[in-house]
């Protein structure tokens, strides 16, 4: 008899723990639905174009705050005249001056000067014209809020329908599954002539049929998946792995009035209209603003080469002050203008108020019957694989037809796609009554 050598041994077992460590593959916890949001708020394009937007707001609002500021400027040149400036002399005292010319500048100077102007009483217009917009920038915030609002629940329902899809994928294969075994007690039978070729046929043909179903439900799930990576900037082709939350019941307000108030308060797309409206009416408040007077200083040091002066250069000081009297209507019609654009905008905000109500009370209802079907559809299952057990029996010794067990096969499939349904049903009516309310 051979002995064993302890140092194969040794090597054997080495050899099976290097092994087993090859074959261990790193287990990555599926992803959840707010992950999936995270990742793309991050890279939706369309939320980074409201996000510029914002950003855009936010340096219109920099630059009516400007209006208030001091402004600096540098204004140099050169001036070159066909000849040379010069006035004519008429002095009656000294008639044999008559006709002579004395020159008061040159024909070629360079000029130059320091400028600094401020507003000192704008009658409102800088001020109603940063308050236009803050309400602008303020609108545009809404508008990012809402495009993330609306993202999160596009996410949602393409997260829902993966899972929709895998539950249906593995409802069909339990069906054929159930089906196949089917065919082959039928196939018993028959071979031991308790039963006609017609049931063996049509028993062949229910499976075909599932069969076809499964490819579907394997089609829609690549489908669905594809779509889901389409949001989080992935290969369409790349594998899908996300947390089921159809075993999880979360709470959510389930009164009306609550969930209406919150609508009311939340709801992006009020707080843009209302900003919108703010902004033209401080716009219409900024524009006749120009029909009053707007007083100004300015000052500055400024040189001239002239040497015909005694002075070219020096510090001066003004005040202005401009008042236009008459424009023709323009400023009026502007402003008037402006003020309809946001009467109109009021009068939307309105209708999208009614329409967020609506849409809140449909939520609700949704909610309410998702999970009232709940309980419904857990008996129906019950009842449903019962009913089928029964009729395999029944059909073995001979009691009930073919048929009976086909039809309870399809109403077995159909309980559980019910189920399915209720249960994703219950959690994107969940969903849709947060965005609704705004809370999502």
């Amino acid at each position: 008899m051979l002995r064993r050598n302890p140092k194969f041994k040794h090597i054997a077992l080495c050899l099976i723990c290097v092994n087993s460590l090859i074959c261990v593959h790193p287990v990555f916890a599926n992803e959840t639905l707010e992950q999936a949001w995270s990742i793309a708020v991050q890279r939706d394009h369309v939320l980074a174009a409201t996000h510029q937007k914002e950003l855009a707001g936010q340096q219109q609002l920099a630059a009516a705050k400007a209006n208030y500021y001091p402004k600096l400027g540098l204004e140099t040149g050169y001036l070159r005249t066909e000849y040379e400036p010069s006035a004519k002399i008429n002095i009656p005292a000294l008639p044999f001056l008559k006709g002579a010319t004395l020159p008061f500048a040159q024909d070629s100077s360079y000029y130059g000067g320091v400028t600094l102007s401020a507003p000192v009483f704008t009658s409102g217009r800088i001020s109603y014209g940063v308050d236009a917009a803050q309400a602008q920038a303020d609108a545009f915030a809404a508008r990012t809020q809402l495009t993330r609002s609306d993202l999160k629940l596009s996410v949602a329902q393409s997260y829902i329908a993966v899972l929709r899809a895998e539950h249906a994928v593995s409802v069909a294969g339990s069906y054929i599954t159930a089906v196949s075994r089917h065919v082959d007690d039928v196939q018993a039978l028959f071979e031991k002539g308790y039963v006609a070729r017609h049931d063996l046929l049509a028993s062949q043909v229910a499976l075909a049929n599932a069969q076809q179903m499964g490819l579907q439900a394997n089609n829609a799930l690549a489908l669905s998946r594809a779509a889901y990576n389409r949001w989080l900037g992935r290969s369409q082709d790349e594998d899908v792995r996300i947390l089921d939350i159809g075993n999880t019941v979360q709470e959510t307000p389930t009164d009306l009035l609550t969930m209406l108030n919150a609508a009311a308060t939340q709801r992006k797309e009020l707080q843009e209209l209302e900003k919108q409206s703010q902004a033209f009416k401080k716009q219409a408040a900024s524009v006749a603003a120009g029909h009053l007077p707007q007083i100004g200083v300015s000052a500055g040091y400024s040189k001239l080469e002239n040497r015909y002066l005694a002075e070219d250069k020096g510090w001066w000081v003004g005040l202005v002050m401009k008042w236009d009297l008459f424009d023709g209507g323009l400023i009026r019609h502007q402003s008037s203008q402006l003020a309809a654009t946001a009467e109109a905008i009021n009068e939307m905000q309105q209708d999208t108020r009614e329409k967020i109500a609506l849409q809140v009370r449909q939520s609700w209802l949704s909610q309410q019957e998702a999970n009232a079907r709940m309980a419904l559809v857990n008996k129906a299952v019950e009842q449903a694989d019962e009913t089928l057990a029964l009729a395999r029996e029944r059909y073995r010794l001979g009691l009930a037809p073919n048929s009976d067990v086909l039809d309870a096969e399809t109403r077995r499939l159909q309980a559980y796609s019910n189920r399915d349904n209720a249960i994703y049903d219950r959690e994107w009516a969940r969903l849709q009554l947060l965005h609704a309310s705004g809370q999502l």
